[in-house]
């Protein structure tokens, strides 16, 4: 079993891959558009012409996304270049209930669907930190010679009793 470090010690192979590819790095491309790039599968995000998510690994312009900030602190990405040719709205970036893509040109899929509202987290790694503060007015001062400890005495405590569980006699259902 590979086991990320930082990982809890209950997570399988199965769970740590998902959260491994849950992880997405924004970009900015120009103002108000940017990429979004898997940090461990090393793909972009795109979408066809027809309203379809899915990876690539080279960027081009299905991988050019709009974000907007909502007014409940979610974010929304639009694709930049395709949209409904007869009404001209836009196509979001959308997960169902279980994390499937859904198709951006469904009639359900707009801007105020939850479906289509993200809240990024940032997260800094130790290698990512620009720079870190330190205190060392600690370091200056003079150090002052450490009192003599008395001696502690511990009081006896009675054994603790265990609570006895019973089951059930007859099983019902």
């Amino acid at each position: 079993m590979i086991q990320h470090p930082s990982s809890p010690p209950f997570m399988n192979d199965h769970s740590l891959l998902s959260v491994l590819s849950g992880v997405l790095q924004l970009f900015a491309i120009s103002p108000g558009v940017i990429g979004i790039k898997g940090a461990y599968s090393n793909r972009f995000l795109a979408m066809n012409k027809r309203g379809w998510l899915h990876a690539t690994e080279w960027f081009s312009d299905d991988c050019k996304f709009r974000e907007r900030f909502q007014e409940n602190s979610y974010n929304t990405y639009a694709s930049v270049v395709h949209r409904n040719h007869k009404t001209g709205r836009e196509w979001f970036v959308a997960l169902n209930k279980r994390g499937k893509a859904k198709m951006g040109s469904s009639p359900r899929v707009k801007s105020q669907h939850i479906s289509t509202h993200f809240l990024p987290r940032i997260s800094f790694h130790d290698d990512q930190i620009g720079f870190s503060i330190t205190d060392r007015s600690k370091e200056r001062r003079k150090t002052l010679p450490k009192a003599p400890q008395a001696k502690s005495v511990q009081a006896r405590t009675p054994p603790r009793r265990t609570q006895i569980k019973y089951w059930p006699k007859y099983r019902f259902g």
